[in-house]
């Protein structure tokens, strides 16, 4: 009984190496190189920890069950916020991590591989990567038998096999079939010295492992073939999609944010006359735990030629009818996305199914769709036709569903459109509660992480942060608990101008709500409470709003009566003393004290540092007043302050690349790639988007971006004392306003 604990150590390494060559097939499925050093940390970990305690002699069951714990506490210090002790998963941990797991799964579903390595993503490899960790260790160590876990290899390389559009490269699986040998043979050299038998078992275990080698090969080659990415289950031609549930949680990947590498093309469009969502699909359950979910779809119409109304809507629709042609570049899906109420499709090819009632054109399987045009109506109801329509039920009920919702979740509901006379002066209500700055309402990459285990009850009481997905999904169930038939669309806000073309890409991924009236149909509001100009605010709404300031606002919150200044974010309150300071009234005359303070200030405002002073100073200013250099001049500030660091941009690269270069050049921390991003877009819109309004809201904008972007340089890349006494960007030649 001795050889195998003794040795223990070198097949644990031997097993742990298998892992992490199997894992070598990730490359396909996800981007970067981030991805490799979580699998490292969690292989050496499992494999470590197994080694420590079979050292102790204990049973293969108690080494397996500690592995499995140190991998929990792995797992829990590097994605939770609220660990006990770090790593240990308390019930506030293990809520983040059935959140974070969720959004994984659902990232695995829909993105189209291959994908950025998201947090969602990582944590998900973290666990699957140290659970088959586990399972080989148990099985070529404490069991010894290497040839079995040749099996749970083989998965680790088919799974991303089978999700890649392409083979994977063929060094993973020389890789795959290096790690494998080694452990067979030390297993060889094992068995010798236990046995004392030289070449013993070594010639079957050879044979086990050539075969072995040989089935990974050509099963890994044949799943790639196959390419089952993406599939819905009974959702081919002629037969209605299946009901499993797609949640919102996948569309996070899409946003393409900065740090998940380079944005994606995905479509150029023309003929969009008027600023539209792209919608891609509608989802229409609600689960109380699950959040929003697909329901199911009729696969019996083609989305080829003429495709018929949803029911209860008749001909013609109050809006403009456009004809658009949508341009794939880089998107392979199942969904086929178009503008507003479609009439008809053309050249998307007989693959294509569409469902008059979710709006949405889907096939079976992901694909790269063809060009294709679209002819569609962008509803442009007034606001007094809708004012005098009753909330209908759309969908015999099903739209009104609510899941098992909190109470007070319809309670706040009522709250907020006590006022409202009418169903769509409740829906505007709604819709301004979460944009009206006043009401705490932020846009956020992350949600805040709340203590009731209700997602949506934190959001809307609690935490009050969050992106598209949340705002959506709250304002679409509190629609619902009035009455106001309601679903969540998915798709992409209309992406920048780009010649006689607009360009969506993966930046542009969104997520809305729809609400339907009686002979208007399935209405866009969008809850979202973003500055950077992408959302769309369709006229109905602009035409029926209720002013911000009317709004109730939930018990025990007041407005804020202190407001910031718009070009440095210091508070305006009042001076109780009216205004005057401690040095004395208009009319006294200065000091030799205050002559000597006045040529010291004047010496060093004529500085480096105090010309960078000014000049930030007035930069600030033009970015706060508007026009059309506000954009510019806040460009010019970011560029100055990684000028100031010793980071000089070419300028060459377009906005996008550079921003891309800041963020990797100054290692900038989540809210300032988020707040870069922001700004970035109104940077393009300002310098190539014609078609966008001069007073457009974006403008206001600008100088608490450029702040927030100001604000995460200086955390994440201090200057030091030469970059403040002489900064690069005054000494300069580029150094101007």
């Amino acid at each position: 009984m001795s050889g195998p604990e003794t040795t223990s150590p070198p097949a644990a390494a031997a097993a742990g190496f298998a892992v992490l060559t199997a894992a070598t097939a990730l490359t396909g499925v996800l981007t970067g190189g981030r991805w490799v050093g979580f699998v490292l940390v969690t292989v050496i970990v499992v494999s470590v920890v197994g080694a420590v305690l079979r050292s102790g002699r204990l049973p293969a069951p108690l080494v397996a069950t500690g592995q499995v714990a140190v991998l929990t506490g792995l797992v829990t210090a590097l994605f939770t916020r609220s660990g006990v002790l770090v790593v240990l998963p308390g019930p506030d941990a293990l809520r983040e991590l059935r959140m974070v797991l969720a959004a994984a799964a659902g990232q695995v579903g829909i993105g189209v591989p291959p994908v950025p390595a998201t947090t969602e993503l990582l944590c998900l490899v973290v666990v699957a990567v140290g659970l088959v960790a586990v399972l080989v260790d148990t099985l070529a160590v404490a069991a010894a038998a290497p040839a079995a876990s040749g099996l749970v290899l083989l998965c680790v390389v088919a799974v991303p096999a089978s999700l890649a559009d392409e083979l994977l490269p063929w060094w993973t699986f020389a890789l795959g079939a290096l790690g494998f040998a080694l452990l067979l043979r030390v297993d060889v050299q094992r068995r010798q010295l236990g046995w004392g038998k030289p070449g013993g078992p070594g010639g079957s275990a050879a044979g086990v492992g050539a075969a072995a080698l040989v089935v990974a090969l050509l099963a890994g080659a044949a799943v790639t073939a196959v390419g089952t990415e993406g599939r819905l289950p009974g959702s081919g031609p002629g037969s209605a999609a299946g009901d499993a549930g797609i949640g919102l949680n996948p569309f996070t990947s899409l946003r393409g944010q900065l740090d998940n590498g380079d944005p994606v093309d995905l479509f150029r469009v023309r003929g969009l006359t008027d600023r539209a969502y792209l919608r891609a699909l509608t989802l229409s359950t609600y689960q109380d735990g699950q959040g929003w979910l697909r329901g199911r779809l009729d696969a019996t119409m083609p989305a080829d030629g003429a495709v018929p109304l949803p029911a209860g809507l008749s001909a013609p629709l109050p809006g403009p009818v456009l004809e658009v042609q949508i341009e794939p570049i880089d998107y392979v899906d199942t969904w086929l996305p178009a503008f507003g109420v479609p009439l008809s499709f053309r050249g998307a090819g007989a693959d294509w199914r569409y469902d008059p009632g979710a709006l949405t054109a889907f096939s079976g399987q992901r694909q790269r769709a063809a060009p294709y045009t679209v002819q569609s109506v962008l509803p442009r109801p007034d606001a007094a036709m809708l004012r005098s329509s009753a909330s209908g039920t759309a969908g015999g009920g099903e739209f009104l569903d609510t899941g098992g919702v909190d109470p007070r979740v319809g309670e706040l509901a009522a709250q907020v459109t006590a006022g409202a006379p009418t169903p769509f002066d409740a829906t505007l209500a709604l819709g301004s509660f979460f944009t009206e700055p006043g009401n705490g309402f932020s846009y956020e990459l992350q949600t805040a992480p709340g203590g009731s285990g209700d997602a949506l009850v934190d959001f809307l009481f609690e935490g009050r942060s969050g992106y598209c997905e949340q705002y959506a999904s709250a304002m679409a169930i509190m629609l619902r608990t009035l009455g106001i038939p309601a679903r969540v669309a998915v798709g992409f806000t209309p992406g920048i101008a780009t010649g006689n073309a607009r360009l969506i890409t993966t930046e542009d991924a969104h997520a809305w709500v729809e609400a339907w009236f009686p002979g208007a149909g399935w209405l866009t509001f969008d809850p979202t409470p973003l500055s950077d100009g992408r959302t769309v605010v369709p006229p109905y709404v602009t035409e029926g709003s209720t002013p911000a300031s009317a709004l109730p606002l939930p018990t025990g919150q007041e407005m804020p009566t202190i407001s910031a200044d718009p070009a440095t974010g210091a508070s305006a309150a009042a001076d109780p003393a009216g205004g005057q300071g401690s040095g004395g009234g208009p009319g006294a005359l200065p000091g030799p004290g205050a002559v000597a303070l006045v040529m010291l200030g004047a010496a060093a405002a004529l500085s480096p540092a105090g010309l960078r002073m000014l000049r930030r100073r007035q930069r600030l200013q033009v970015a706060a007043t508007g026009g059309p250099r506000a954009a510019g001049a806040a460009w010019e500030e970011v560029l100055a302050e990684s000028r100031d660091r010793g980071v000089e941009l070419p300028t060459t690269e377009s906005v996008r690349a550079t921003a891309r270069r800041l963020v990797r050049e100054h290692a900038l921390d989540e809210e300032g790639r988020a707040g870069l991003q922001a700004l970035v877009g109104a940077v393009e819109r300002s310098w190539y988007g014609a078609d966008a309004p001069a007073d457009a809201p974006r403008d206001r904008a600008l100088p608490a971006l450029l702040q927030t972007v100001r604000a995460s340089v200086t955390r994440c890349a201090p200057p030091g004392r030469r970059a403040r006494l002489l900064p690069r960007s005054v000494l300069s030649r580029r150094g101007r306003i």
